[in-house]
This record gives structure tokens, sequence and C-alpha cells, in this order.
């Protein structure tokens, strides 16, 4: 991390401010990557924890100025239970080992009717935004539908959910959020360009272009599970994968090691999922990778705290959830 200069980082924690930002555009592959690394593979650095922030699993941050939108919320307040503001944990059932969980995720996959790889990403996600300022207002899901065309242009949409309570239900202290559910929060135009998507992820094509396209999100044959994750997160905000793509990354990932059950529960779509866990430099922080037990493919991306860090509550702290449009 030695390369990135004070000015970059404070570049990339302007953008998780929409008050201060002149104008969205999104961040590049390679940001996508330092961020990734900042968040999953080390604890952040002084000037880092000072800001307080939490910018994880980001939904379709292709136009990654999904990061610009999310609503601010100042969890360092006095008396507020800030555990309290994100989405409740869930539950978790025994699923089995992790070769049978993978056995039969791969079988659906490889089994017709195939999705087929696709420009167009519908997520819905929620993730902190720590801004240190005077307000708490409360952070509700995104859903994000990125299209884009190779060589032309991108459009993310990014339309407020469903708030997690209701007026009454509100905490103490914490503001409604000025969004209603289903108005547009922004719309994001950009030129695909390399400055956008590096060539091995725009060009990316069948399962042989994963491994160079991971390696755009700095992915690479000695990468832990952590690190493979992180980079599966980044290519999953620009392309829906086919079948066989998926399972080909569910092999990689394996194959980085320290891959571990979770178990059965639901998603935050309310899909039925079964839960792996990853690697972590960062021993209070949870990542999870969703996989669906009705198609085998990658559900969506979880992050949470086990303890509080850096300024930032135990609980769910990020999510991502990936296929949106089919629910």
């Amino acid at each position: 991390m030695s390369t990135l200069s004070d000015e970059m980082l404070d570049r990339m924690f302007r953008a998780a401010n929409p008050a201060t930002r002149p104008e969205t555009s999104g961040l590049t592959a390679a940001e996508i990557a330092v961020r990734e690394k900042i968040i999953r593979g080390a604890r952040p650095r002084t000037s880092l924890t000072r800001r307080g922030w939490a910018l994880a699993g980001l939904p379709a941050a292709a136009a990654a100025a999904a990061v610009a939108v999310l609503v601010a919320v100042n969890v360092l307040s006095p008396g507020q239970q800030a555990s309290a503001l994100g989405p409740p944990p869930l539950d978790y059932a025994p699923a089995g080992t992790l070769s049978s969980v993978i056995s039969t995720a791969e079988g659906q996959l490889l089994s017709a009717p195939d999705v087929a790889q696709e420009s167009r990403v519908s997520t819905v996600g929620w993730a902190w935004n720590v801004d240190m300022s005077e307000k708490q207002i409360e952070i509700v899901p995104q859903d994000v539908v990125l299209e884009w065309t190779p060589g032309g242009t991108a459009r993310t949409v990014i339309t407020a959910g469903v708030a997690y309570w209701t007026a009454d239900e509100r905490p103490d202290g914490l503001d409604g959020s000025p969004y209603k559910p289903g108005e547009v929060i922004d719309t994001i135009d950009s030129v695909v360009d390399e400055s956008w998507v590096p060539a091995s992820v725009a060009e990316l094509n069948g399962v042989e272009g994963l491994e160079p396209a991971l390696a755009a999100f700095g992915a690479g044959g000695d990468s832990s599970s952590g690190e493979v994750l992180a980079a599966i997160t980044g290519l999953q905000q620009y392309w829906t994968l086919d079948d066989a793509q998926q399972a080909a990354l569910l092999d990689i990932l394996v194959d980085a090691g320290e891959v571990t059950v979770r178990g059965e529960t639901e998603d935050r779509l309310g899909r039925p999922v079964i839960g792996l866990t990853v690697s972590s430099s960062v021993p209070e922080r949870v990542e999870t990778l969703f996989i669906s037990t009705e198609t085998g493919r990658l559900a969506g991306v979880e992050s949470e705290l086990v303890g509080p860090l850096d300024g930032l509550p135990a609980g769910v702290i990020s999510y991502t959830m990936w296929d949106a449009d089919d629910d």
C-alpha cells in the first residue's frame, strides 16, 4: 500500500461523500481493487481511522460511484447504539461439508438451462458510510442497475430501497432517509474506455479470461481466499457471469484455501443460500459468500465485524446481493 499517495486516498474518501463532490464519476477497476485491499486485507492507516469509514462490497460499483450516494450516518455520536442501525444478523443452520456444497453447486451450474454472460448487472446493497457530520440519517438498501457496452457507454441507475424500520420503529436520534422507496437517487453516465475498465475485464468472454480479469482486481495465483473473493466481487460489479464462469470461480476460490461452510440461511432478498467464509487478515472481520441452493449461482457477499473496529460497530457493515432482477 505504500505506493498510494495521500492525494489518491483523499480522492477516494471524497468520492464517498456526495455533499462535497462537485460531480459523480465512477471509480476505475484499479481504484476498486485498491479499496477492496484496504477494507479486506489490512487495518486502515491512522489517516483512514481518523476519518472513520466503511466502503465494502458496495452495489454495482462498476460505476462504483455507488459509494458516492450512500446516505451518511455518524456512528460515533454519543448515546447512539450504532450496532442497531444495520440489518440484523442472519441465522445459519448446518449445511454439510465444503466438498458437498461445492459439488452440488457446480452440478447445478453446469446443467441446463444456462445463464448467459451479460454486461448488465442488477444488485441490491447496503453499507456503512461514516460521515463526521452533525446529523444522523438512516441508511436504506439501494437497488443498482448497471448497463454498459464494451467500447461504448455505461449507465448506472441507483434507486432507494425500503427502509429497515417504520417511523415508529426508527431508533431515537436517527432521521429518516430523504429518499422514498423506488425514488431514483442518482443516474451516472460514463464512457467505457480503459480508464473506466481494463481490457482484461472489458474483453472477458468465457472461462479462459477469468484469471486475467481477476488480476485486474489484484488476485493472482498466490492470493488468499479473502483476496480472491474481493476480486470476484469487483468482477461481478461489471458482468453478470454465465454459469460455467461462476463454477470456475468457485474452483479458484476453494483452491486458494481457508474456505469454510458457515451454514444454510436466507440472504437479504429472502433467497435460500449457503454461506461460505474466507480467510481474513483482520481477525475482527468476517466475509461471507452466499451460494444459491436453487441454482448454484453466487448470490451475494456480506461483511460483518465480530467486535468493534476503528470506529465501526460490531455487526453487519455491508452486503451486496447479485442477480437481483431474478426476484
